[in-house]
């Protein structure tokens, strides 16, 4: 297979494929800094090279979300945005599991969902990396979550559902955390995931390269990702306005090892050429030009509605 662009070497290996051969395909980050991303030529798979940070798991235990919101602790417009989608999320897998599923939100940030599961009568519990945002969790909202990064958690008890929302992308070793907690799911369980849709028409090119964001994935690359940890995929799909995508997996019947042979796909030369090809489009949409509006809507709603409240309160009002 060849794509439209010069082949380099990666410093390191594509988790699916295992190969290192790779084109660029940005060299700067969202913010205009340098940051290289590039694709896997045998699987598709996008990924940040080399990783920017010294050690990953203590940026995200403690830098992480200063860097991202700008804040040790979400604000109160941060928590009711969080409660929104937390509903729509529930909304999606709630057929999925009995009222009695013990559930596990695998990077649970500053709790909204796993509060939103156990107001519902299921037994949630949440697990962070982040010391300040699942300290937040434990104080403010009062809700069970283990200060730990994945590839040191070990629960006493297993789950019928672990739910992991905009957390895949930051990993640096995806495949060995997410086989990790696959340990802890029981037989029949679901394991849910939500990520940035790379392939997403309406975001302008330059912006796609999120600083933290070590992977960026296509609903393709998303599925391969997960069998290759061990998974099957139930289904794997754009969501919403398609600038994410949700992803239903379950344990494989049959264990597969981190060695298992890949399969390279047919559409990687098809994925590099749409993601150019984006690139352009972008730019002859109207609408996107007219965002900001909404945006400045929302944030005038969001601080209405938080106004002189707790996060907790925020909770209780909406759900």
């Amino acid at each position: 297979m060849s794509v439209p662009a010069k082949k380099i070497v990666a410093t390191r290996p594509c988790p699916i494929s295992g190969s290192k051969d790779s084109v660029v395909i940005s060299s700067k980050d969202r913010h205009g800094k340098p940051l290289r991303n590039v694709m896997s030529v045998e699987s598709g798979l996008i990924y940040v090279d080399p990783v920017p940070f010294e050690n990953t798991e203590e940026f995200y235990k403690t830098d992480y979300r200063k860097s991202y919101k700008g804040v040790h602790s979400p604000k109160p417009k941060h928590v009711y945005r969080a409660a929104k989608i937390a509903q729509q999320r529930l909304s999606r897998l709630v057929d999925l599991i009995p009222l009695s599923a013990r559930c596990l939100d695998a990077g649970s940030s500053s709790g909204e969902f796993v509060y939103l599961l156990n107001s519902k009568g299921f037994l949630a519990e949440g697990v962070e990396a982040n010391m300040p945002y699942a300290e937040y969790s434990q104080a403010e909202l009062k809700i069970p979550v283990t200060i730990s990064p994945f590839s040191q958690f070990q629960p006493e008890q297993k789950f019928d559902l672990i739910t992991m929302f905009h957390v895949l992308e930051h990993l640096e070793n995806p495949v060995l955390d997410l086989a990790h907690l696959g340990q802890f799911l029981n037989p029949g369980g679901h394991f849910i995931i939500e990520v940035p849709n790379i392939t997403y028409a309406d975001m302008a090119f330059s912006h796609k390269w999120h600083p933290g964001h070590l992977f960026s994935f296509s609903a393709l690359t998303l599925s391969m990702l997960m069998e290759k940890a061990g998974f099957e995929t139930v289904s794997c799909s754009p969501i919403g306005d398609a600038g994410n995508l949700w992803g239903v997996f379950k344990t494989s019947d049959q264990k597969k090892l981190l060695s298992t042979k890949f399969s390279k796909p047919a559409s990687v030369e098809l994925s590099f050429k749409k993601l150019k090809k984006g690139k352009i489009l972008y730019h002859l949409r109207f609408w996107n030009y007219f965002k900001f509006i909404s945006k400045i809507f929302s944030n005038i709603k969001e601080k209405l509605k938080t106004r002189a409240k707790n996060g907790r309160e925020i909770l209780d009002e909406i759900f």
